[in-house]
């Protein structure tokens, strides 16, 4: 029995060890500190005992004592400093990454006082400042340099332009970056870690990155993807970039050929590259790993002087034309390559989840999962285990795991929905068609738009279509209509009969009285769809898409922008967007004339109104007999929102009252809705009037 096993649990052995091992690995570092013993020893030794010390020197610790506290770790034979005896895994990276024996020597004494405060006390004794545990500049080129040339190229290397630093595995004490050999400097949080084998992320970075997330069981285009592996295996630093299909694609390109390439992946968002306080430590856990960073730029890029840190680097997504360079990274090793776009989860999303054991059920007619086609990635993983949760939550033991069609998108939703959701709302969608009272023609175009996007991507990534330059992958439909015709409503069922997620887009937080603002917030609405699959429903949006103005001040002609602006993202949005007017007329024509659809929803007739009346209440719901669909559909021509605001009214009105709900009550409440609406030439003269 070891006389510290009590104090370790597996718990923290888990901890240590890498994220999902089952046994651990604790660094073996007793020759590391006996080296470092060893030449704090001789340094001490060297700068022995003057004669008469004076009560100031007394503030240090005297030679004795430092002599004491060192001589019980064994040493071995005096050697070099040429070459300390790191752990493997920190001094392999470190000399593939061109680290030299100087380098790993001054490491290996700035983690002295980590490792033992004797070592520490030892260090502040030779510098003569009881407060500086951590070596100065001064001190590293006293032990390790000969000449002036080498004294020199220690303040260089441990600048805040040096290797040392700009990697992230050292930091200075006191914000002084240097080059002064005053200046003293202590090892990063990422380099203890890392000392000490712990594999899990530091919490500063873990919500920025992500190592070895996911890896794609084939490559969306093989030809790219083994392009990016023959950049990946050598030795020589790389920086790839990769474009020409959504960021999902791109990404499980970029997973799938570093896991072929046989080194580890670090997923980082963008942002973090941009940050100076995480930078250095997402340099030091890439060069530490030998990973490969992969960082995608859809939604803004870091600034170009931070690729030099970064020995293999993938960028996805931004223009076309992106040159990801800085004034450190020459141009031999900067390459672009452009990815194909793929259409859908391979197999289907539906084959995925039977690969994982889930049963989709079966429904009449095309796929309903089959427009999920930006789902990839850990994204994808994520939504097949919580579908698999969530039918294993649900079956008996032994039972085989079945979901729906619904469930499968609900699921995909809410785990790829969190940007958009911020920007936009989630509505319902709907299945029951028959809920829609329109006439026959309507019902019958918008089975036309469910067609057309059910095989919109196969048409356009086929042979053919796919070569023509210019041709806009976005859907675009127009729902006009007075208020109440059903335009909600059918964007629910549109995005039901597809399995995909409804979001209405909030335009009172879309348009801004700021030049250039509004095109800033469609940007990122557009952006965050795009990963999404989501349907994108404009509604009343005449306001910010009306007829183009003549240009009398900036504001108009900002104003025309916009709506240009908005014609070019609807092209390019690879989706479905719906937009709702009650007001045609004030839509620009040529507007009108690049959409997809165009629906008019008329207002209801007699007939239309009945079969509203018909089903506007549950059939569970007490009713009396004198209430009548055909009466009140001809006498009172409302839309069917109006209808249903009425129904709901009553229903309260007679639950209040205690009663079934009658004539007397759908009255009232007419009444009352009428009064909403205002004078209208179609309101009846009298309300009650048979």
């Amino acid at each position: 029995m070891t006389r510290f096993g009590p104090m370790i649990n597996d718990r923290d052995m888990a901890v240590a060890g890498s994220i999902g091992s089952s046994a651990p690995v604790f660094p073996d570092l007793s020759d590391l500190e006996r080296w470092i013993a060893d030449v704090l020893a001789r340094a001490v030794q060297a700068n022995g005992p003057e004669s008469g010390e004076s009560s100031l020197e007394r503030l240090y610790p005297s030679h004795g004592e430092v002599r004491a506290a060192l001589a019980g770790a064994p040493r071995p034979a005096p050697v070099l400093i040429t070459g300390p005896p790191l752990p493997a895994h920190l001094a392999l990276p470190l000399a593939r990454r061109g680290f030299d024996p100087f380098d790993l020597a001054a490491l290996a004494l700035i983690l002295a006082p980590e490792l033992d405060p004797a070592y520490g006390r030892a260090i502040a004794w030779l510098q003569r400042d009881s407060g500086q545990p951590y070596p100065t500049l001064d001190l590293l080129a006293r032990l390790c340099c000969e000449t002036g040339e080498d004294r020199a190229a220690v303040a260089v290397r441990l600048s805040a332009a040096g290797p040392l630093l700009r990697c992230g595995l050292v930091e200075p004490v006191g914000g002084r970056p240097g080059p002064s050999y005053a200046g003293a400097v202590r090892p990063s949080a990422v380099l203890l870690r890392r000392l000490f084998a712990i594999s899990r992320l530091d919490d500063a970075l873990a919500p920025f990155a992500t190592v070895d997330a996911y890896t794609p069981v084939e490559a969306p285009d093989p030809i790219a993807a083994e392009a990016l592996v023959a950049r990946l295996v050598g030795d020589a630093p790389s920086l790839t970039h990769l474009s020409g299909a959504p960021a999902a694609t791109c990404l499980d390109v970029a997973w799938w050929s570093v896991a072929r390439a046989g080194r580890r992946v670090l997923t980082v968002r963008p942002e973090a590259l941009a940050d100076p306080a995480l930078l250095p430590g997402l340099a030091a856990e890439a060069l530490l790993r030998e990973a490969v960073l992969v960082v995608d730029t859809h939604t803004g890029g870091p600034p170009d002087a931070v690729w030099d840190r970064f020995t293999y680097a993938v960028v996805v997504g931004g223009p076309d034309t992106l040159a990801p360079t800085g004034p450190d990274v020459p141009a031999e090793r900067v390459a672009a390559l452009s990815v194909r776009r793929a259409v859908g989860v391979p197999g289907g999303l539906a084959t995925a989840l039977a690969a994982h054991g889930v049963e989709v059920a079966s429904t009449p007619g095309a796929d309903p999962l089959a427009g999920w086609t930006h789902l990839a990635g850990p994204e994808l993983r994520h939504t097949l285990d919580a579908v698999a949760a969530r039918a294993r939550g649900r079956a008996e033991p032994g039972a085989p795991l079945r979901t729906t069609a619904t469930e499968v998108a609900d699921v995909a939703a809410r785990i790829t929905g969190g940007e958009l959701g911020r920007l936009a709302t989630r509505l319902g969608t709907s299945d029951d068609w028959s809920a829609l009272i329109v006439p026959d023609d309507v019902g019958a175009r918008l089975r036309d738009v469910c067609a057309h996007l059910s095989a919109h991507r196969t048409v356009l990534d086929a042979p053919g279509f796919a070569d023509r330059p210019g041709l806009g992958r976005g859907v675009s439909v127009l729902f006009a209509g007075p208020s109440g015709t059903g335009k909600t409503l059918a964007a629910r069922l549109v995005a039901g009969r597809l399995g995909l997620p409804l979001y209405r887009v909030d335009l009172a937080s879309v348009v801004s009285k700021y030049i250039g603002e509004t095109e800033q917030n469609l940007d990122a609405v557009f952006t965050a769809a795009a990963r999404t699959d989501a349907v994108l429903l404009f509604d009343e949006c005449d306001a910010l898409f009306g007829k183009r103005s003549e240009v009398h001040d900036a504001r108009d002609r900002y104003a025309n922008l916009e709506v240009a602006y908005l014609l070019q993202r609807l092209e390019d949005h690879d989706g479905l967007a719906v937009l709702a007017t009650n007001l045609l007329h004030h839509m620009d024509d040529a507007f009108i004339r690049r959409l997809t659809y165009c629906v008019h929803f008329p207002f209801p007739e007699a007939a239309e109104r009945r079969r509203i009346w018909q089903g506007a209440w549950p059939a569970a719901l007490p009713r009396d007999v004198d209430v009548d669909p055909a009466e009140l559909a001809e006498h009172y021509p409302l839309s069917g929102g109006h209808i249903h605001n009425v129904a709901v009214a009553a229903a309260h009105l007679a639950a209040a009252e205690g009663r079934a709900v009658d004539r007397a009550v759908v009255l009232r409440a007419m009444e009352r809705e009428y009064d909403k609406i205002g004078p209208s030439p179609q309101a009846p003269a009298t309300i009650g009037a048979r």
